[in-house]
């Protein structure tokens, strides 16, 4: 029988050897290094893009989708509690989820494409100009979405629905205007003040889609 060999023990990683590495996910004992990404807030960014993804991808569900569809299927199970429906819209209501909606589906793209520009930023090119580039048009959207919403005639039952979708679009503006700032003055605070802007703009427009659309995405 040949000689036993010894297995030594995993050792762990020191602390120079871990620097550079963000939330590390140890796998068959290899770190995962996000490449490029100054640590925790470029990874926040990435969760917005993935919720507001799912915000985005259910919005043109419920578009294309016909209404019954999105409906929950009956339950079989009579000792299983139905989920209570929202109440259907009046018919002042739904003029006013119709108009809203135009201004919505843009939104929701366009919210992902200002983050995805900041991850490029973050990850890529590291291009202040064109980031720049990328964000002026957006920015503007964002502000000409303010103004028009805050003009729409808007059923009273409908009115906190209504002033949490301009807040959304004033924060939108106002995430954009920073991050163009950045551009500018190269201060990372800016980035970090647009993104929590960022995050409760999208949070506000779920809110709404729970009320006006109820078939789109809602966080748990």
């Amino acid at each position: 029988m040949g000689a036993r060999r010894s297995v030594l023990p995993p050792r762990q990683l020191t602390a120079a050897e871990t620097e550079g590495y963000s939330a590390a996910a140890i796998h068959g004992g290899c770190a995962i290094q996000t490449i490029g990404m100054p640590g925790g807030r470029s990874l926040l960014l990435a969760g917005v893009v993935v919720a507001l993804a799912a915000t985005t991808g259910a919005a043109w569900l419920h578009e294309v989708r016909p209404r019954s569809a999105v409906q929950p299927a009956a339950q079989t199970d009579s000792t299983r509690a139905e989920k209570p429906q929202p109440p259907a819209l009046t018919a002042d209501e739904e003029r006013f989820a119709t108009a809203l909606w135009a201004v919505h589906r843009e939104a929701t793209r366009l919210a992902v494409a200002m983050s995805f520009a900041g991850i490029v930023y973050q990850t890529e090119d590291r291009d202040a100009r064109a980031l720049a580039r990328k964000i002026e048009p957006l920015a503007k959207f964002f502000h000409d979405a303010e103004m028009q919403i805050r003009t729409m005639s808007t059923p009273p039952s409908l009115s906190r629905t209504h002033g949490q979708y301009v807040d959304a679009m004033a924060l939108y503006a106002n995430a954009a205007a920073e991050m163009l700032k950045f551009t500018e003055d190269g201060d990372q605070l800016h980035l970090g003040d647009a993104h929590r802007m960022d995050v409760t703009a999208s949070e506000d427009m779920l809110r709404v889609g729970e009320v006006l659309w109820p078939g789109q995405y809602k966080p748990h």
